[in-house]
């Protein structure tokens, strides 16, 4: 536990040192802006929408140019002479990443009830957060495996989104429908990331929150022990740049 709260407070540091940090408030004053300009009326639904863009692909973007910075300083295929854990190292950046997630969550909660009257279940919409962040993070870290740089990355978000998130928001807005499309998109990650945001708004059946925040689990914790298991051939490949 002390090794991991050392590594967390570095990789915050890192983070300040990235320009990562600040990046990230200038996010939270666009989503800021968002829910100004939704509308006289309540935000309710668009709150939690705004979320489900912060807690997946910005923790997806996150974690990975966190990782690819630290490869171009060459940090890391240091950790396989270092006595660290990869496990630690690995959940250290996962932590950080949720941390900005959490931070962006307060701040939005702050102007939506300080402005806007929203009306939400607190503990339900962190309990969310950090779950849709988690298991986006470790899809995030897969990904990053895989690539050589940020434009690698940003094309493979790019791909990760036209697969996943359009078909979801489509479905979401009723232009695609169907019984075999919502049979589909239990698989989809992003169908599930947006259940449990928006169930503590209220909008989503029980069942389904139970089933998405399940899913999420399953395969938060899967992925968490694929990018586990593949760490050392990852560090072990930058030897050769």
């Amino acid at each position: 536990m002390r090794e991991l709260l050392a590594l967390y407070s570095g990789e915050v540091m890192r983070m300040r040192r990235y320009g990562i940090a600040g990046a990230s408030m200038v996010v939270v004053v666009l989503w800021v802006l968002v829910l100004h300009y939704a509308g006289a009326g309540s935000i309710d639904m668009v709150f939690p929408l705004v979320l489900f863009a912060d807690a997946t692909f910005m923790s997806f973007l996150l974690i990975g140019v966190i990782m690819i910075f630290e490869k171009q300083e060459g940090a890391t295929k240091s950790m396989l002479v270092l006595p660290i854990g990869k496990g630690g190292y690995l959940g250290a950046k996962v932590l950080a990443t949720i941390t900005s997630s959490v931070v962006t969550l307060v701040l939005l909660l702050i102007y939506g009830l300080a402005f806007r009257d929203l009306s939400i279940n607190i503990p339900g919409i962190f309990a969310a957060v950090v779950l849709s962040a988690f298991a986006f993070c470790q899809v995030g870290l897969v990904i990053t495996y895989r690539v050589r740089d940020f434009t690698q990355l940003l094309m493979s978000m790019f791909a990760f989104t036209m697969v996943f998130a359009v078909p979801t928001l489509l479905e979401f807005l009723h232009i695609l429908q169907g019984e075999w499309i919502t049979r589909v998109q239990y698989l989809n990650p992003t169908k599930s990331a947006l259940n449990v945001l928006m169930a503590p708004a209220g909008h989503v059946a029980a069942a389904d929150l139970w089933i998405s925040a399940a899913y999420l689990t399953v395969l938060g914790i899967g992925l968490a022990w694929v990018a586990w298991r593949r760490f050392d051939a990852y560090a072990a490949k930058e030897i050769g740049g």
